[in-house]
């Protein structure tokens, strides 16, 4: 077996591996958005339904279509939110000093303070947190390595070539040092005017067990 062949080998191997890792995660990911969708916005709507079954009768809706509808605007409002990638934080600031004072002597008489603007931000973090997370998924494996058996036969190439090292003048095609560099067996150096590929640890310890 030639030492192209196994190194391709290899790389196919650790490329898979990536990619199973990358699931992994973004599984993780997709379901804790779902759980955490499915409390939040539940909560929504049981809130809706009660309170349309208690105070809103005469709007002509039963209370389920209320609290579909109501919960349904939540929902459209914080997925549009989180792909936005809006911050409810951005602009929050630490509580003032007089703000403190009045929480601490709310505290000391048995009542409750808060701040409207802190509250409301808690809230929206809950409200983004899932569909936040869901979008989180999809990112992490919209990420996935993709390689044909053409991509990793150069990468393969590039990665022979990169001991000691590769000018980048002599890259052939671009998406193969990319795999090598995500797969963590290659790094930029400089190069006189220039630059070129070497291998990183990872990529020494890869070769030199191929050689074995």
């Amino acid at each position: 077996m030639s030492s192209n062949t196994k190194i391709a080998g290899r790389l196919h191997d650790m490329v898979r591996q990536y990619n199973r890792k990358l699931a992994a995660d973004a599984m993780l990911q997709l379901v804790l958005g779902m759980a955490f969708c499915s409390l939040t916005f539940g909560f929504v709507f049981w809130v809706a339904w009660f309170s349309s079954s208690l105070f809103l009768r005469n709007l002509g809706l039963h209370a389920w279509q209320f609290g579909a509808v109501f919960s349904g605007l939540f929902i459209v409002v914080a997925v549009w939110s989180a792909w936005s990638r809006v911050d409810p934080l951005a602009d929050l600031q630490p509580l003032s000093e007089r703000e403190q004072l009045h929480r601490l002597v709310s505290l000391a008489v048995g009542l409750t303070y808060f701040s409207p603007r802190h509250v409301t931000a808690g809230a929206a973090v809950m409200l983004l947190g899932g569909p936040a997370s869901i979008f989180q998924a999809l990112g992490i494996w919209a990420h996935r390595l993709r390689a044909n058996d053409a991509i990793i036969a150069e990468a393969s190439s590039l990665l022979a070539a990169s001991d000691p090292q590769c000018p980048i003048e002599k890259i052939h095609e671009i998406a193969s040092a990319v795999l090598l560099k995500r797969l963590g067996l290659i790094k930029v150096v400089p190069n006189g005017e220039s630059h070129a590929l070497t291998l990183t640890e990872k990529g020494r310890k890869t070769l030199g067990n191929l050689a074995k």
